[in-house]
């Protein structure tokens, strides 16, 4: 829900700053916001949107109009274009006779990225000038491999207390959480990461706040995840590295399936990306499988064999 509403606030302001009433958008005043989604540089990062991002966006824009003007609840040029773009573009499948599909999509392509992973030295050097207490929540996504609102929604009460981690045998504790969609899961927590975070909260953490999550700013108000992204860019841009918050996750999976690939043996065989899947709490295995690709990509063979090509140059 709250993607909808933050892709839906994004038009409201792009018509905002243009003059433009939300029943008066047409055809043109659309593919303004298209193309500056794709190609204008956002503030302050200066960075473009992801395809991906300018794609959903795009989307919930261009569904909203329609599904308004076809029931009536608001009539506008831009849903009378959609709704006639939509019948123009209607087909029938041959392998299905009774599905229609759409021919084209008004979004952009997404690009697919193989995943950014940080390297050793990067993370020593962004944890030498990380702030607290982003310096302990840059270590959940790492370590655990939690997204931003994981990390930032994490509350007081999913803590191990010391007697769980007393008791812990192989040096995690698990940690019960809500992942995307409202899935509760659980995540494998290092010990020293939850004794580190506990200790956080004695100390560090302000002790007037009655706020029921971990992290907090320095005047007892939750850490946004804004705020957490800024701080890794402030970080990112002292390093002069393009990474953003989401390659420490990227980091995390990669490292973790690179190990997981070289520890299965025939002795005791074991599924790697499912386990993967698991622990980032991906819905789909297509999800997982890009980190598959990231490695085999870069495997010592496909290293070797693109040294020998290039050495062919020379």
């Amino acid at each position: 829900m709250r993607s909808y509403v933050e892709a839906l606030l994004v038009w409201l302001r792009f018509l905002d700053g243009r003059g433009c009433r939300l029943e008066e958008a047409d055809e043109q005043i659309f593919a303004v916001f298209r193309s500056e989604l794709v190609h204008a540089p956002r503030k302050p990062s200066g960075a473009p949107y992801a395809s991906s991002t300018a794609n959903h966006r795009i989307s919930v824009v261009a569904n909203l109009y329609l599904w308004a003007h076809e029931r009536g609840v608001l009539r506008t040029p831009l849903g009378l274009f959609l709704v006639a773009r939509a019948e123009a573009n209607r087909g029938r499948s041959r392998l299905a006779p009774g599905i229609h599909y759409r021919r084209d999509s008004l979004a952009p392509v997404v690009m697919r990225r193989m995943p950014r992973v940080l390297s050793y030295e990067e993370i020593q050097r962004l944890f030498i000038v990380a702030r607290p207490p982003f310096r302990l929540m840059f270590k959940w996504a790492l370590v655990t491999g939690l997204r931003r609102f994981e990390i930032c929604d994490l509350r007081l009460d999913q803590l191990p207390g010391p007697d769980r981690i007393a008791v812990s045998r192989d040096g995690f504790v698990q940690v019960d959480i809500l992942r995307k969609g409202s899935r509760e899961v659980t995540v494998q927590v290092p010990v020293p990461l939850a004794e580190e975070t506990n200790w956080y909260v004695l100390a560090d953490r302000p002790s007037h706040a009655s706020e029921a999550r971990v992290f907090l700013g320095r005047h007892g108000a939750p850490v946004q995840r804004s705020c957490l992204s800024r701080e890794f860019r402030r970080c990112a841009d002292l390093l002069g590295t393009g990474a953003t918050l989401h390659h420490l996750r990227h980091t995390f999976a990669v490292n973790v399936l690179s190990i997981l690939e070289r520890s299965e043996s025939v002795d005791d065989p074991m599924n790697s990306i499912k386990t993967l899947q698991v622990l980032m709490g991906h819905a789909s295995i297509e999800s997982t499988e890009i980190y598959l690709r990231s490695i085999e990509a870069s495997s010592e063979a496909v290293m070797e064999a693109l040294s020998y090509l290039y050495g062919a140059t020379l």
